[in-house]
C-alpha cells in the first residue's frame, strides 16, 4: 500500500521513463551527427534519436533507437526503399538474413546477415548542411528567434543498379536523403532518381517504398489488443510513438500492414509501415530532371498521452514550416469600392489591426491586367500601408474553374474535361504569372489562394507540364509547391485551404464546416469554441483560421450575423476572447470593424490584450475543460521559454447562470516546479503550491464567472 502514492505520480508525470532530458521543456544542445562506428557501420543521430545503417554487406538500417526510452523501433530489417522501374522491381539497400521476423536477435544477425546482388548497391555517401526550399525571416510576430534552416546534418546515401540489371536500368542512379535535426526525435527522409543521358525518358519510374519499417509494437498505429484484429486506419490501444507526416497533402500513402511473415511466427504480431505513392501506376518518365519523392518526416515521440503527442507535432511543424508562426491580425473586406476601403482601412487603424484581405465577393478581380483597374487598386494598397496595414487578395485558383479553356482543365479517362484546372497544364504559367503581375504592381503583400490543387489527377495526354495519368498528381503537386516557394521567398502571407504548410502557405482553415457560420451566433461561438479546442492538437494556433461573419454569410440571416454590431456586443465579446485569446486568428467579414464607441472600445480592447500577451496567446495550447456549454471550459497557452510569464489561461462561461468551479491547471509544461505565481487580469499575483491531480502536475483555481462572460489568468514561477 505505501507504493500507491509513487505509482500515482508515475501515472501523471509526463515522460517520466524518458533517458533524456525532456526536449518539450528544456533545451537540448546535443549536435547531431554521422559518425563512423568501429565495425564499419555509420550512425546519424542527435542525442534524441538514432539511426545506424550497415555498408556491408549491404547498406540498411540495423537500428533505429530512441534514447528517451532506451528502446529500438526495429523488430526485424526491411529495404531502405523499394522501387519499380518499368516492370521491374528492386530493393534499394537491402540485406538478406534468415531470421524469423517476430522479434530481431542482434546475435543472430551478425551471424546471418547477406548480401543480397540483386539489390542496388550502395556506391557511397555525402554529407552536408541542411538545404531549404525558401530563405525566411521571422515576421508579423513570429518568434525573432527562429533558426532557417533548421540546424541537423543531412546525409545523401548513393545507390547503383546491380550488374544483373538490363541496359537501360544501369543508368538510373538512386539517392536516399536522410535528414536529421538537433532537438528533437525527428528526421526526414525522401528518395530521388537520376538517369543518365543515355537512357532519359526511356524507363518509367514507381516509387513502391520510400520508407519501410517494420516496427515493435510501441511505434505502431494497429494493435491487437481487441482481439488480434487488423484495423487499417489503427486501433484504439495502439501505442502510437511514431509520427509520420508528409511534406506534400497529395500524392503520398502512409499505410500500416501486418507483415506478410507474420504467419510463419505463430502468435507474433508484426506491424509493418509502408510510405509510398498514392497512384499505383509508373509516377514518371525519368527524364533529364530526374524524379524527387516527397518528404517523410518521422518523430517519434514515445508518448500515448494526447498533450504530449500535440506539442510534439506542433514543434516538428513549426520546426519545418517556421512560417506558421506568423501572427497577423486581419481583416475580410466584403467591398472593393476605394471610398468604402478606404474608411473600412481607417477603422482598422485606429483600432490596431495589421492586414485587410479583398474577401471573396468583394469585387476586386486578382487575375485582372488592365494597367488603370491595377493603378486604382495600387493607390488604394498604398493608402493602407501609410496606415501600417499590409493588403491583400483573393482568388480561385484550381478548383472549381470550368470558365476555363478545356485544354486547361483535368480530363477523365474518357477525356472529358471536368470543372477543375489541371495545374499541369498551361494554366500554371496563367495563373502564377497572373497573380504575381497583380501583386507586384498593386504592393499587395497577402494572397489567400482559395481552391489551391486538391489531389485530382489528369488523364489528358498533351498538356505542357506531365504526360499522363501516372504523373499528374506528382506534377500538379510540385507546381503547386513551387508557387508557394516563390511566394515565400517573396515575403508574402499565404491563406491556403489546405496543407500546403511545408510549401510555404501560412495558414489552413482549423476543420471548421462553413456552414456552423450561418448558426444562431451563441451556437455558432459554442461550435466554433469546440472546433479551436479539438484542433489546436493537431497544427499551432498560427497555423490556422476561424470566421466571425460580421455580415449575413451562407444564408443565416438575422440570427447569424453580428451586425448591427453595438446590438449584439456580449456576442462580438466572445468572438474576440475566443479568438484573440486562442491566438488563432478569425476572418472578420463585413465592412467596418465598429459601429459605435462601445463597439470601438470593446475591439481596441482585445487588440490590445492581443499584442500586449502575443508571445503568449500565439504559443501552443494545453486543454483543460472541453467547451460543452452546459459549464465553464477552459485552455492554457504554455511557453516555457518565456523570461517571466509561462502560461496564459482563457476561461469561459457559456451559460446563463453564474458559475463558481475550482479549475484544475496542468503545469508540467510549464516548466514551473513546487509554487506558482497565478494573477487574474493583472488583479495581483496569488501564490499556488503545486500539486498532484486528475490533470498531471497542476494547480487548482477558484473560478468565479457571471453569465456568458470571460476571464483570464497568467502563470508565471517564483523567483526564489
Amino acid at each position: 500500500m505505501r507504493l500507491l502514492p509513487l505509482l500515482c505520480l508515475m501515472v501523471f508525470i509526463p515522460c517520466v521513463f524518458c533517458r533524456t532530458k525532456d526536449w518539450l521543456i528544456n533545451d537540448i544542445t546535443t549536435p547531431s551527427d554521422w559518425l563512423k562506428n568501429e565495425d564499419g557501420s555509420y550512425t546519424l543521430t542527435n542525442g534524441l534519436i538514432s539511426r545506424t545503417f550497415s555498408t556491408s554487406p549491404g547498406f540498411t538500417t540495423i537500428d533505429y533507437y530512441s534514447h528517451e526510452k532506451s528502446t529500438s523501433l526495429l523488430r526485424a530489417l526491411s529495404p531502405e526503399a523499394v522501387l519499380k522501374l518499368d516492370d521491374v522491381m528492386y530493393n534499394i539497400g537491402h540485406v538478406i538474413t534468415k531470421m524469423s521476423r517476430g522479434y530481431l536477435n542482434r546475435t543472430e544477425l551478425s551471424e546471418t546477415i547477406g548480401h543480397d546482388p540483386a539489390s542496388f548497391q550502395y556506391a557511397g555517401h555525402r554529407t552536408h548542411p541542411i538545404e531549404v526550399d525558401f530563405p525566411y525571416t521571422p515576421l508579423r510576430g513570429a518568434p525573432p528567434n527562429i533558426h532557417w534552416p533548421p540546424k541537423g546534418v543531412r546525409v545523401d546515401v548513393i545507390f547503383k543498379a546491380p550488374q544483373s540489371a538490363p541496359t537501360t536500368h544501369q543508368g538510373i542512379t538512386v539517392t536516399i536523403h536522410y535528414q536529421i535535426y538537433d532537438g528533437i526525435p525527428a528526421m526526414s527522409k525522401w528518395v530521388s532518381v537520376q538517369a543518365d543521358q543515355k537512357v532519359w525518358d526511356q524507363v518509367t519510374c514507381t516509387l513502391v517504398s520510400i520508407e519501410l519499417l517494420a516496427v515493435n509494437q510501441p511505434f505502431s498505429k494497429i494493435s491487437t489488443w481487441d482481439g488480434y484484429t487488423f484495423k487499417p486506419d489503427g486501433a484504439d490501444n495502439a501505442y502510437d510513438w511514431l509520427y509520420i507526416d508528409l511534406n506534400r497533402p497529395y500524392g503520398g500513402l502512409v499505410t500500416w500492414l501486418q507483415d506478410p511473415a507474420q504467419a510463419q511466427v505463430a502468435g507474433s504480431f508484426q506491424p509493418l509501415l509502408n510510405v509510398s505513392n498514392s497512384v499505383p501506376v509508373p509516377v514518371v518518365s525519368v527524364g533529364k530532371d530526374g524524379y524527387t519523392s516527397f518528404k517523410v518526416n518521422e518523430l517519434i515521440h514515445c508518448s500515448e498521452d494526447p498533450t504530449r503527442k500535440s506539442l510534439s507535432k506542433n514543434r516538428l511543424l513549426k520546426l519545418l514550416a517556421p512560417h506558421v508562426q506568423e501572427n497577423p491580425i486581419f481583416f475580410h473586406m466584403t467591398d472593393s469600392r476605394s471610398e468604402q476601403f478606404r474608411a473600412t482601412v481607417d477603422q482598422l487603424a485606429e483600432v490596431g489591426f495589421e492586414m485587410i484581405i479583398y474577401s471573396f465577393g468583394s469585387g476586386l478581380y486578382m487575375e485582372e491586367e488592365n494597367e488603370t483597374y491595377l493603378d486604382g487598386v495600387r493607390k488604394d494598397v498604398a493608402y493602407a500601408n501609410s496606415k501600417g496595414m499590409e493588403v491583400g487578395g483573393y482568388d480561385l485558383i484550381v478548383l472549381d474553374r470550368g470558365d476555363l479553356p478545356k485544354e486547361m482543365r483535368a480530363t477523365d479517362a474518357q477525356g472529358n474535361p471536368g470543372g477543375n484546372a489541371c495545374l499541369a497544364s498551361e494554366w500554371y504559367e496563367t495563373i502564377y504569372g497572373k497573380l504575381l503581375n497583380f501583386m507586384t504592381k498593386t504592393n499587395m503583400t497577402m494572397v489567400e489562394t482559395d481552391g489551391p490543387y486538391g489531389g485530382g489527377s489528369c488523364h489528358s495526354t498533351t498538356h505542357a507540364h506531365h504526360k499522363g495519368y501516372g504523373d499528374s498528381v506528382y506534377k500538379q503537386n510540385m507546381l503547386q509547391e513551387k508557387m508557394y516557394n516563390e511566394f515565400r521567398r517573396r515575403s508574402f502571407y499565404i491563406n491556403s485551404p489546405d496543407s500546403y504548410y511545408y510549401g510555404g502557405s501560412n495558414r489552413n482553415g482549423l476543420g471548421y464546416n462553413e456552414n456552423q457560420y450561418s448558426l444562431p451566433r451563441w451556437m455558432d461561438l459554442g461550435i466554433s469554441r469546440q472546433t479551436v479546442f479539438d484542433r489546436v492538437y493537431s497544427v499551432p494556433p498560427t497555423a490556422g483560421w476561424m470566421f466571425v461573419p460580421l455580415q449575413d454569410y451562407h444564408g443565416g440571416g438575422e440570427a447569424a450575423a453580428f451586425e448591427p454590431l453595438q446590438q449584439h456586443l456580449a456576442e462580438l465579446n466572445f468572438a474576440f476572447a475566443q479568438y484573440l485569446g486562442a491566438g488563432v486568428a478569425a476572418c472578420y467579414r463585413g465592412n467596418r470593424i465598429y459601429d459605435s464607441d462601445a463597439t470601438k472600445e470593446l475591439v481596441q480592447h482585445w487588440v490590445s490584450f492581443y499584442k500586449k500577451y502575443r508571445a503568449l496567446v500565439t504559443s501552443d495550447i494545453i486543454r483543460i475543460t472541453r467547451p460543452d456549454m452546459q459549464n465553464i471550459d477552459a485552455f492554457m497557452h504554455v511557453n516555457w521559454q518565456n523570461e517571466d510569464d509561462k502560461a496564459l489561461v482563457m476561461v469561459f462561461n457559456p451559460t446563463a447562470e453564474k458559475r463558481n468551479v475550482t479549475l484544475g491547471v496542468p503545469v508540467y509544461y510549464t516548466g514551473i516546479r513546487n509554487k506558482a505565481l497565478v494573477s487574474e487580469q493583472e488583479a495581483g499575483y496569488v501564490l499556488y503550491d503545486i500539486g498532484v491531480g486528475p490533470q498531471g502536475i497542476e494547480i487548482e483555481i477558484e473560478v468565479a464567472l457571471e453569465a456568458r462572460s470571460t476571464t483570464w489568468f497568467k502563470l508565471k514561477p517564483t523567483t526564489s
